[in-house]
């Protein structure tokens, strides 16, 4: 493919999207961004620009990758100086990388000819990373913008995948039960925990071969009710009971709510019997009255 890209924010996805394709043998234009970003372009070895004009006539197609709520500011900024500069951008793509943000945060660059779109990485970034073989990737746009950002995601080794603008909230909050959440239930056990170790730290420590043991399930199943383990799953009332009745008052609403939704996969997976579910139900609703 013989395209340029450019990075506005090579931050983690950014430096991730830079290294991935530049892997991939596209030739990476440079990547603009402040004193962060200086840096960060010294490290990928490409070139730093001080200014959007420069990123936006050096590549053919440009990713975005700075904060939901500057997306439109940087759109704008990238707009007015290629309008005052009398640079054409019709030919070219711009694409921003939120999971939950609509195409109209490009509209300043879509009213010149661009062709605009979204590439959004479905993982979770706590460093960039060379490769994006594995991914999901959700992609839309124009239909030139969706056409080259599945050659793109594929180059990748991305999986891509296309989610319409009117449902990108909905895909978004998917991706929070996933990861976000995850993070949040680790806390609630990490918690519980210290009442045994000496620390946070320690709890933190002893939980993660737990979380990646449930991965390794997760990874080799079909679907997540398939790698479902643990009482419920068992149709053990007693235990969920025994949980209920020693779980400090604060945890039982959260205990409760995961509870409830967990029967519903057990069942739906045929792991226990319609009594059984009734009776873990049953036990759920009272506890959080």
């Amino acid at each position: 493919m013989d395209l340029s890209f450019g990075v506005a924010g090579p931050g983690r996805v950014g430096s991730s999207l830079a290294m991935s394709l530049g892997g991939a043998g596209l030739s990476c234009a440079g990547v603009y961004g402040g004193t962060h970003a200086k840096a960060r372009a010294a490290e990928l070895g490409v070139r730093h620009f001080n200014e959007p004009l420069g990123l936006v006539a050096a590549a053919d197609v440009i990713f975005i990758c700075v904060p939901d709520r500057f997306i439109n500011e940087a759109a704008e900024s990238m707009a007015k100086a290629a309008a005052q500069a009398g640079l054409d951008v019709r030919g070219k793509y711009f694409y921003h990388v939120s999971g939950s943000a609509g195409l109209d945060e490009l509209a300043p660059l879509k009213a010149l000819g661009a062709e605009t779109g979204s590439l959004h990485p479905l993982q979770s970034f706590a460093a960039p990373v060379k490769s994006l073989a594995g991914i999901g990737m959700a992609v839309d746009g124009s239909a030139k913008a969706q056409e080259l950002g599945f050659k793109l995601a594929r180059l990748s080794g991305a999986a891509a995948f296309k989610v319409p603008p009117q449902e990108r909230e909905l895909y978004h909050a998917a991706a929070c039960f996933c990861s976000n959440f995850t993070v949040t239930v680790t806390a609630l056990a990490e918690k519980l925990l210290l009442r045994w170790t000496d620390d946070e730290e320690t709890a933190h420590r002893l939980l993660v071969p737990l979380l990646a043991g449930t991965a390794a399930n997760l990874a080799s199943a079909e679907n997540a009710g398939a790698a479902l383990t643990g009482p419920i799953s068992r149709g053990d009332a007693v235990t969920v009971a025994g949980h209920l009745k020693v779980l400090p008052q604060e945890f039982v609403p959260a205990y409760c709510a995961l509870g409830l939704a967990t029967v519903k996969l057990a069942r739906e997976s045929v792991r226990i019997t319609e009594s059984a579910a009734a009776e873990m139900t049953e036990l759920f609703t009272e506890a959080n009255k």
